[in-house]
């Protein structure tokens, strides 16, 4: 069986993640509700993520939110809608309002904000 995390997302998520491992206060970090924080190192922040969605009259809309790709690696329990993340560098607080895991070890964590 193929361990995606470690030959595929790992490397790939610590070339394109936000953050500076030398540099702590860069990286983002998540909040479970009542839990403790933790840092994402290889967290991949998109402000502009466009979606599109069918319609019932069968047109399309495009919604455009920010979103955070994740490796499922990193989570000792799944996040969970309304756990929360600081993205230092791309510009402050979010809420989490839904999560997508592809089945492979990567979510994508959709995010509302950035809330005070």
């Amino acid at each position: 069986m193929i361990d995606w995390d470690a030959e595929l997302l790992a490397p790939v998520m610590a070339i394109f993640g936000e953050g500076e491992a030398s540099q702590p206060e860069t990286v983002p970090v998540y909040t479970p509700r009542g839990k403790a924080p933790f840092p994402l190192p290889d967290a991949v922040f998109d402000r502009e993520y466009r979606s599109v969605d069918s319609l019932p009259d069968g047109s399309e809309a495009t919604t455009i939110k920010p979103v955070l790709g994740v490796r499922a690696a990193l989570f000792a329990i799944p996040p969970k809608v309304n756990d929360t993340v600081i993205i230092p560098r791309g510009g402050g607080k979010f809420i989490v309002k839904d999560q997508q895991p592809d089945g492979h070890g990567h979510i994508l964590l959709i995010l509302m904000g950035p809330v005070p």
